[in-house]
């Protein structure tokens, strides 16, 4: 201990304060970039926002907010600087958002200690509450806004090792975030305050890190999966989405892939494809054209009469005039006559015999919206630059249609891998698939809705090719195995170009096929029914974050109306 104490005062008597502030900012950065995948030392998230609490300690002499800016900056933009390959608007703005948002959580922060007098040596418990509610409340907050980008959440450091996180099934990625919090706050308590409060804040921080990874480890060695088996595979027919997957001249071949690749599939009940996968557009609504690529699906599905498809499509319902159009619907042209809504969709083939060359297929249309790419957020304000903003990543770009619910796509599953008890009879076991499409994988509560509505699994169809062979896709992977683990369903992963993979209801990864490879992941899957605390109540976290922020807020407001006297400040 005294080593740890000699540290802090070499560094607090060598250092100049603008070096000293750079410094922090710049280890807090490291840190942080390094606690997330693909690098995975996640341990070190538990110290990553020690330099962070330094710089906004309220009463240190200056106001050092810049530099806390500043490292989330930094800590952003090394965490998802792949974004630039599919747009660099987007990484500018998505961490520029991201680095405002928790800056402001440190702020709100920094001012209740400030004008509540409340410090971590006269209020630790009260001052840890003001540490925690803001962030948590900011976090609940960014899945809900039209500028939505959380993807680096604290959570989700640990998302590679599922045997860290089995508490995630009571409270959701938002667990992981207070668990952070907390053990970086009383670390830093117990740094300020050697020796006098050194071995009470050192027993709070073991005792938060400790039992959150005890309770999880127990979880995780005896956790047993429920429901029933069935055989599954996801298709990764690997089109480059800039040369390939929007080529119209490659789409006759695109299907013949696709298509042989679920031949390899054949004593599979369920086959997923990634998305957009069907070539072309689907069309509905009034009078839609014919889709000789929509055709050649139904027809190459009966080939495969036993087995359940979900297929990923850009679709196209079609209206008959501007008043029966809704309000994401557009005109072919200025003036024009004919009115569309365009979707980015999964389309679910049932079993043959439940289906006619006429039957439509199972529809979902995506209901989170990539910004700048699928939706114009803000419309009254952003549409004087919506040309600026909007990125046309092939397929369909702008504003699209959304669906109002997370209903699950339903349809019973037989086939040889489900036998009932009298040697080769087949018995039914209903699907109730959760069809998540790419972006909306990362929204733990809005998949909690679907389960909520009967999900008994977890389907992810998905095109991360955009960003190339960088961190992105291998991050996308990682926060699905969060999602089976909040609502302990296993999870079915079709990717375009990779990773996809086979995931249990322990996060565990079974089986996967790596990046810019054709092929298929085959495997059996649980479909399970039991609810998880988590998936019938949400995100209760974040919704006690806010109430308790909101009513901090107002004590503080009332407290600034009287005097008080701060401690004295250090230098």
């Amino acid at each position: 201990m005294s080593l740890l104490r000699n540290i802090r005062e070499s560094i607090a008597s060598n250092a100049a304060p603008g070096m000293k502030s750079v410094l922090s900012a710049l280890v807090a950065a490291g840190l942080w970039w390094g606690s997330f995948p693909p690098f995975d030392f996640s341990f070190l998230i538990m110290v990553a926002l020690v330099p962070i609490l330094w710089l906004a300690d309220p009463f240190i002499q200056g106001n050092r907010m810049s530099f806390v800016f500043g490292a989330m900056l930094a800590a952003f933009g090394l965490g998802t600087w792949w974004v630039y390959h599919a747009a660099l608007i987007g990484v500018v703005a998505g961490v520029v958002a991201n680095a405002g948002y928790v800056t402001v959580a440190v702020l709100v922060y920094r001012l209740l200690c400030r004008h509540s007098g409340y410090s971590l040596e006269n209020k630790p418990w009260l001052t840890w509450i003001f540490w925690i509610s803001p962030w948590l409340a900011i976090e609940y907050t960014h899945h809900r806004i039209d500028l939505d980008f959380p993807w680096l959440l604290l959570g989700h450091a640990m998302a590679n090792h599922p045997s860290w996180i089995q508490f995630y099934e009571w409270t959701g990625v938002a667990g992981g975030s207070l668990w952070i919090l907390s053990v970086n706050f009383w670390i830093y308590r117990a740094w300020v305050h050697a020796p006098k409060f050194l071995s009470r804040s050192w027993a709070v921080a073991l005792l938060w890190l400790i039992l959150p990874w005890g309770y999880s480890q127990w979880r995780y060695a005896t956790y047993q999966p429920v429901g029933n088996l069935i055989e599954v595979a996801a298709i990764q027919p690997n089109m480059d989405p800039y040369t390939v997957k929007f080529d119209p001249s490659t789409y006759a071949d695109q299907m013949r892939i696709m298509v042989s690749l679920s031949d390899s599939a054949a004593e599979t009940a369920l086959v997923l494809w990634p998305e957009t996968a069907l070539p072309g557009f689907y069309q509905t609504g009034y009078g839609p054209p014919s889709n000789l690529y929509a055709d050649q699906l139904k027809a190459y599905h009966r080939l495969h009469p036993k087995q359940a498809w979900i297929v990923g499509a850009s679709t196209v319902e079609w209206h008959q005039d501007k008043e029966h159009a809704g309000p994401y619907s557009r005109s072919l042209s200025e003036g024009d006559l004919q009115w569309y809504t365009a979707y980015n969709s999964a389309l679910g083939l049932p079993p043959q015999g439940l289906e006619t060359d006429s039957t439509p297929p199972l529809i979902y249309h995506k209901s989170k919206l990539v910004i700048g790419v699928e939706k114009l957020p803000y419309p009254w304000f952003f549409e004087a630059v919506s040309k600026v903003i909007s990125v046309d990543l092939g397929g369909m770009s702008g504003q699209l249609g959304k669906q109002a619910e997370q209903i699950p796509m339903t349809m019973p599953l037989f086939g040889p891998s489900i036998r009932g008890g009298n040697g080769d009879s087949l018995r039914r076991i209903p699907l109730k698939a959760a069809t998540l499409i790419c972006y909306e994988s990362i929204f733990g509560e809005f998949c909690g809705e679907f389960v909520r509505n009967g999900a008994n699994l977890l389907c992810v169809i998905t095109n991360d090719g955009w960003w190339g062979n960088t961190d992105g896709h291998r991050q996308h992977l990682a926060w699905a195995r969060l999602r089976a683990i909040e609502n302990r369903r296993d999870l079915l992963r079709s990717a375009n170009t990779g990773i996809s993979a086979t995931i249990n209801q322990r996060g565990d990864l079974i089986e996967s096929l790596g990046w810019d490879q054709r092929g298929l992941v085959k495997g059996q899957l649980r479909l399970n029914h039991a609810m998880t605390f988590y998936a019938s109540h949400g995100d209760f976290i974040g919704r006690i974050a806010c109430m308790t922020t909101a009513l901090i807020l107002l004590i503080a407001w009332v407290r600034k109306q009287i005097p008080v006297k701060l401690p004295p400040s250090k230098s």
